[in-house]
């Protein structure tokens, strides 16, 4: 009997989840025998301390070598369980090669590319080895300048690494691609004392931490250093939890036949279909031929300068201010939809030279170029990009809801868009005239917007989602812009620009495919 019951509760303990535990490991190196750094032996112990106090079981270790590095990396992974959350944290030299990060251990002198692969540790196998755990959180303040004379690839900082779905946040000091600050007048680096400044806060998502480290960081360093940030995380996580939350697995799963969430900013165009052009317009709107096109989202309002500075660090336009639509080439937009993909935890749609990676693209290009005049987009990716014209034609003319107006939500342009005869001969802010149909606003007027297509003619016979012309030297444009008259501000009427040409009245507005 006494058996029975044990077996009994064995099989109940066994049934039981696992106890959660919180665990971080955290990493300074410092003592390089090549450029030395200052700070990362301070900042692993401001963090360490910062993350015992919120309940965390910390790993602390500093200045080591390639066999302590990788000892305690694979001892700390071989302890996690599923229901863990976990936070990795590693200040110190880290470098690129070949589009795989690696962090840097003491005690080797890297004298080229081929001692960073063999004797420097696999940033994205730590990665990986952390995934195992509920949710994990990775913390890189390595993008310092490359120490290193043999290594001429000329990327600086951290490619952007393969994440978790769902479970999994990266978290960059600065820009993939770019280079970070070591001095700091705390003894810290400027991320780090940004990071530990707000990380403590109760009940702050992770994501809305970030926003005040980017704001607090931006400030310190004059705008030089934008951290960055990707990831999919399925619920809010918190490093400091606010009284009575839970742990983050504990927390309900949404229904698998649940709506899809609407994205942030954007509207969802059902399918259907409209006839494209224009009879009464410009040649090159006929014929009018019947266009078929599948459902998607497209953005409520062109991308901002604040969105574009967000992701890209830069601000290209004319008139600046945060609610002005961004300024830019269809070479620049493409690289904007793919980091900005990224960093929400979606597969980019866009591939240069075979990679999807805009690190491995160079700088973008200022004149034609055929690697980027090439560029490969995967319609299924969930990832943002450029509409094709007839989706921007098709949601302008407000979709299934359509009224048929001349401008988009509207006969009368001057309550629906800025032009000609309104604007004062600038842009103005987003979403300050009427929306159409659908809720979007300014696809008549403002800026022009880049779509997808090579300019070309239409076709007579009907079309189901087609993406334009295989080839050509001119990238559509659409809606008119705040410095031209009435009739050019037609949804019908079509115009093109170089792809590398910025405009003073050019940018752009997000779309997504609605898988």
């Amino acid at each position: 009997m006494k058996r029975f019951f044990i077996g009994l509760l064995l099989l109940t303990l066994m049934a039981l989840p696992l106890p959660a535990a919180r665990k971080a490991l955290v990493i300074g190196n410092a003592a390089y025998a090549e450029s030395p750094l200052r700070n990362p032996v301070n900042d692993a112990q401001a963090v360490e301390s910062l993350l015992k106090g919120l309940g965390f079981e910390t790993t602390l270790r500093v200045n080591q070598d390639k066999r302590g590095l990788e000892q305690v990396l694979d001892s700390f992974a071989a302890s996690l369980q599923p229901v863990d959350e976990v936070v990795f944290y590693y200040s110190g030299h880290g470098a690129q090669v070949e589009g795989e990060n690696f962090l840097i251990p003491v005690g080797k002198v890297m004298n080229d590319e081929a001692d960073v692969k063999y004797d420097g540790v696999s940033a994205n196998k730590a990665t990986e080895k952390l995934s195992l755990a509920a949710v994990s959180i990775v913390v890189l303040d390595a993008c310092r300048d490359n120490p290193y004379r043999g290594i001429r690839s000329g990327n600086k900082g951290l490619a952007l690494m393969p994440t978790s779905l769902g479970r999994q946040f990266i978290i960059y000091s600065t820009a993939s691609g770019q280079t970070a600050a070591d001095g700091g007048s705390s003894g810290l680096s400027p991320f780090t004392e940004a990071f530990v400044r707000h990380a403590g806060t109760p009940g702050l998502p992770i994501e809305q931490m970030m926003h005040k480290v980017n704001a607090d960081l931006r400030q310190a360093t004059n705008n030089k250093q934008v951290p960055f940030t990707y990831g999919s995380m399925d619920q809010s996580f918190y490093l400091a939890r606010a009284n009575g939350s839970v742990p983050l697995y504990l927390t309900p799963s949404p229904l698998v036949n649940a709506q899809p969430a609407v994205p942030q900013g954007m509207v969802l165009v059902e399918g259907g279909s409209f006839q494209m052009g224009s009879n009464d317009g410009d040649d090159d709107e006929k014929p009018v031929h019947q266009v078929t096109v599948s459902s998607f989202w497209i953005g409520k309002y062109e991308v901002t300068q604040k969105e574009w500075q967000e992701v890209m660090g830069t601000n290209p336009s004319i008139w600046k201010a945060n609610d002005l639509p961004v300024e830019n080439t269809w070479y620049d937009a493409l690289k904007y939809c793919n980091l900005r993909s990224v960093a929400e935890g979606l597969t980019p749609c866009y591939k240069i030279d075979g990679s999807t990676n805009p690190a491995d693209w160079g700088s973008v290009p200022n004149e034609e170029n055929a690697n980027w005049d090439a560029t490969l987009c995967n319609w299924e990716a969930n990832g943002y990009r450029l509409p094709t014209e007839a989706e921007w034609e098709f949601a302008a003319r407000g979709g299934t809801k359509s009224n048929g107006y001349k401008y988009s939500g509207s006969n009368d342009l001057g309550s629906v868009g800025w032009y000609g005869g309104n604007s004062g001969d600038k842009t103005h802010g987003v979403g300050s005239k009427a929306a159409n149909e659908l809720g979007i606003h300014d696809m008549s007027g403002n800026v022009w917007e880049w779509c997808w297509d090579w300019y070309g003619s239409y076709s007579s016979t009907a079309q189901t989602d087609p993406t334009g012309s295989a080839t050509g030297s001119d990238r559509l444009l659409r809606g008119g812009s705040w410095a031209h008259n009435a009739s050019i501000c037609r949804v019908a009427l079509r115009n093109c620009f170089y792809p590398y040409g910025c405009q003073q009245s050019s940018g752009f507005r997000l779309c997504r495919t609605a898988n």
